[in-house]
């Protein structure tokens, strides 16, 4: 089963992180994104941050300018798979960086998110994998 890195809520000022509401979890990527406001037509160029089968987080370029409950399309590029997803601004976490709950999702993009997750999933555990081989002293490794 391949290992599922997840990025935990950072509270403020010492305060505990409020319960976890999401029912799939998170995965940390980098990559570049456009957030699309349907109503306007403005695209705000940024930074997508982490994704899930139920939304994402994007860091935009610059300040976000309107508020949550917000119409938007998402277009991001990961491991070569575009998507163009539809969805709403569920949180915005400062005035850069905003979260997108994806809204009426087809079965083929579901899939294709779920197989996405995956590849992202084996790529931390190479990566994890990689770094913990690294981490092992040559003396240790006499033994094996």
């Amino acid at each position: 089963m391949a290992m599922t890195q997840t990025r935990p809520d950072t509270a403020p000022t010492g305060n505990p992180p409020p319960p976890e509401r999401r029912t799939t979890s998170r995965h940390s990527v980098d990559d570049t994104a456009l957030v699309i406001l349907v109503k306007v037509a403005s695209r705000i160029a940024g930074r997508i941050v982490d994704l899930s089968l139920g939304g994402c987080r994007i860091r935009c370029d610059e300040r976000f300018p309107v508020g949550i409950y917000t119409r938007v399309e998402t277009e991001f590029r990961i491991e070569g798979l575009s998507f163009r997803l539809g969805g709403v601004i569920q949180a915005i976490h400062d005035r850069h960086t905003i979260g997108i709950r994806f809204l009426d999702v087809s079965p083929r993009k579901r899939e294709q998110l779920e197989q996405l997750i995956e590849e992202i999933n084996e790529a931390h555990a190479q990566k994890a994998a990689a770094e913990n081989a690294a981490a092992i002293p040559p003396s240790d490794l006499s033994g094996l």
